[in-house]
């Protein structure tokens, strides 16, 4: 029996409320895993709608309730532990849901993420109609209906890039708070993250301990900035580790309902990320392992994992199905990747089936096996090992240096943004290096390398264990390592932060804080029972200082001699909303033709609602008077560059704005910012093509071309 386990046993018998709080952590992660799996199904089916999302979400926690057991025996530090984890994540969502990003120009993924969010609050469907765009765009080949990258052309329908779980999601704040509701719903999930840490860490450390690991997450640099903009990372580490945590009590306590939905959860984040396959594969082989060391009829284990393993491949091709479906442009793009992973997922699946099969017949002796021949000692050698290969990867800054290749456009692009990174913070410029020998050192930026290095220890710890009867820690190792050691050998993204850090936030950020405090109590329990306690209360604040920490820097005699961590300390994309809204009232209930400013073409399609074209070059009076024949209603230019079109009279800006954004660093949190400024010009197209000016504050009316 663990030790939380035992101090639960020997408890007194609590009142119904009591039980009801320490279930309530695990109970809101519940609650936040069946939403997502509602609004990213029924956004699959274009049928994303109140009356659909609402009812099949309110019906899934209702039957997944028992899932999460009420304690009947709670002991005061079980709700001490909760009050705290309820009390601590509640102020921090509403520290940072203040702070919330406006990514609403498409920079980088948050951007068509968060705008795909808006446009689900009021359509079933992220398919948006081009309502006579392609036509318009038909007249140049510097004009498109479409944007590069983020916003792609399938049939009459323009489609936003990515999977749709997380836009589907946050589209649900959108029907509780309109714009703001949106903007601010990931945030939420990121609160969740920490109880999702919170209640896995305690089922391994208990309801107290388990509050340190919590605390490192909340309080990394990483989680607060990936959670105020809508990057798809803190939904993911939300369904990794409870379905880690699920998956865990369905081997140990022999239940079903817990492992089918800890499969269906972990499956389901192919719904999030093209790379969902990755984080399954790891939680549903280390399922099997932990069933196959465990005790029970063979038939009985053989059932259940055969059963988990099929409903996880159901949904993991699922999301692949809908990602193709409603992002066709974008896993045309990845297609490599994303059919090397379906394939790979898919032998994998075959093997485990094949294995759990021959449980029947005895084929779980391969595990128990290996288990019982290694041993005591065997155990250690393992865990030594894998904490061994962690300390490797560590140490790659002292032999190595990473270079990439240049063949591809890809290569090229990638070194040209390195390249100019490299230059404008005054290092070498080297555009060729990946610096994936820092990939380890990336987490130390968060977490600092003391916890970093515990958490290295802890790694072995758990391996050791795992093999020594403990089956359930395989779920730690399955849910964290896999990920971990793939994208710490080869990241595959631009390295500057906290961009590149987006792969280790699901499950290496987390687990890393849960391995460095299971390494801490380990060491802690050690000692001598008089210093226990004083040095468990040092760990605790260690997890908090530590963290915080990264926050500020110091660098006597630099430019900056104390700076602070942006993602932090600035609104990113502050300003973004108010530009938009100020643009779509400049000329409303018209068509669009947006000049020389791609990062605001889906921008303006989602907030104003109208059909939108791009144009990439200057348009002469006959080709814009085409353009505009294509609607109904006269156009309106919206340009940054008026030279590119001719004029009734000169153009005054109409609409003037700073958007803030933090910088982009190689080697480091961010620290510093840049106010990027917006000077926009307006003119409604006249029947010859030529442009006649909005005035500045005024509304354009809407008459016939």
């Amino acid at each position: 029996m663990t030790r939380p386990a035992l101090r639960q046993a020997q408890a007194p018998a609590a009142p119904r409320a009591a039980g009801a709080l320490v279930a309530a952590p695990e109970r809101i992660v519940l609650a936040l895993v069946v939403l997502a799996l509602a609004a990213g199904l029924w956004a699959s089916v274009g049928l994303h709608e109140p009356w659909t999302v609402l009812p099949t979400a309110a019906a899934g926690v209702a039957l997944a309730w028992r899932i999460v057991p009420t304690p009947v025996r709670v002991a005061a530090a079980d709700r001490r532990g909760a009050v705290l984890a309820l009390a601590g994540t509640g102020a921090w969502a509403v520290v940072n849901a203040v702070m919330h990003a406006e990514y609403l120009i498409v920079v980088r993924d948050p951007g068509f993420l968060s705008l795909a969010g808006l446009w689900l609050v009021d359509h079933p469907s992220s398919d948006i109609p081009t309502l006579g765009a392609i036509d318009a765009a038909g007249v140049d080949g510097t004009v498109l209906p479409d944007a590069s990258q983020a916003w792609n052309l399938r049939g009459d329908a323009v489609q936003p890039q990515g999977a749709r779980m997380l836009s589907a999601l946050i589209a649900v704040g959108g029907w509780v708070g309109g714009d703001r509701g949106v903007l601010i719903a990931n945030t939420l999930v990121g609160a969740v993250g920490i109880l999702a840490v919170y209640v896995l860490a305690r089922r391994m450390l208990g309801p107290l301990a388990s509050l340190a690991p919590a605390a490192a997450v909340a309080l990394s640099v990483s989680h607060i900035g990936l959670s105020r903009a809508a990057y798809t990372e803190p939904l993911t580490l939300v369904l990794v580790l409870a379905s880690a945590l699920w998956l865990w009590r369905g081997v140990e306590d022999r239940r079903m309902g817990p492992l089918l939905l800890g499969a269906a959860a972990s499956g389901a984040t192919t719904f999030i990320r093209i790379d969902g396959a990755a984080f399954a594969a790891g939680l549903i082989a280390a399922a099997l392992l932990a069933l196959a060391l465990s005790e029970g009829p063979r038939a009985r284990r053989a059932g259940a994992g055969m059963a988990a393993l099929a409903l996880q491949a159901l949904a993991v091709y699922a999301g692949y199905a809908a990602l193709w479906r409603w992002s066709e442009g974008y896993a045309d793009r990845l297609a490599d990747q994303a059919v090397t992973l379906m394939v790979g997922y898919g032998a994998l699946v075959i093997v485990l089936a094949m294995w759990t099969l021959s449980w029947l017949g005895g084929g779980d002796r391969v595990a128990t096996g290996a288990r019982d021949l290694l041993g005591v000692r065997g155990a250690r050698v393992v865990g030594a090992a894998v904490s061994g290969l962690l300390l490797v990867l560590a140490s790659r800054p002292l032999w190595m240096t990473a270079h990439r290749g240049t063949e591809s456009s890809v290569d090229q692009f990638t070194n040209n943004v390195v390249g100019s990174f490299q230059a404008s913070q005054g290092l070498e410029v080297e555009p060729t290096r990946t610096y994936a020998e820092h990939t380890v050192a990336w987490v130390s930026y968060y977490l600092t390398w003391p916890l970093v290095l515990l958490g290295i220890v802890g790694f072995g710890l758990a391996t050791t264990w795992m093999i020594r009867r403990r089956p359930g820690w395989a779920l730690l190792l399955g849910a964290v390592l896999p990920t971990s050691l793939l994208y710490f050998w080869n990241p595959e993204v631009v390295p500057d932060q906290l961009w590149a850090f987006r792969r280790f936030e699901p499950a290496t950020l987390p687990g890393f804080a849960i391995a460095a405090a299971v390494a801490a109590w380990w060491l802690i329990d050690r000692l001598r029972p008089g210093w226990r306690s004083l040095v468990r209360r040092v760990a605790a604040g260690a997890f908090v200082v530590l963290p915080l920490t990264t926050w500020v820097s110091l660098a006597p005699g630099s430019d900056l001699p104390v700076s602070a961590a942006t993602p932090v300390f600035v609104r990113e994309m502050g300003g973004a909303h108010d530009q938009l809204e100020e643009l779509c009232a400049v000329a409303p209930d018209r068509p669009i033709i947006l000049a020389g400013t791609s990062s605001h073409f889906g921008s303006l399609r989602v907030m104003c609602d109208e059909p939108t074209v791009l144009a990439l070059a200057a348009l002469g009076p006959d080709e814009v008077a085409t353009m505009a024949a294509a609607w109904d209603t006269a156009p309106v230019v919206l340009t940054r560059n008026p030279e590119w079109f001719e004029w009734a009279s000169d153009p005054a800006v109409v609409v003037e704005s700073s958007v803030r954004q933090a910088s982009y660093e190689l080697q480091g949190i961010p620290r510093t910012y840049f106010d990027r400024r917006y000077s926009w010009y307006a003119g409604i197209v006249g029947e010859d093509g030529v442009l006649e000016p909005v005035a500045p504050g005024t509304r354009a009316e809407v008459t016939s071309p």
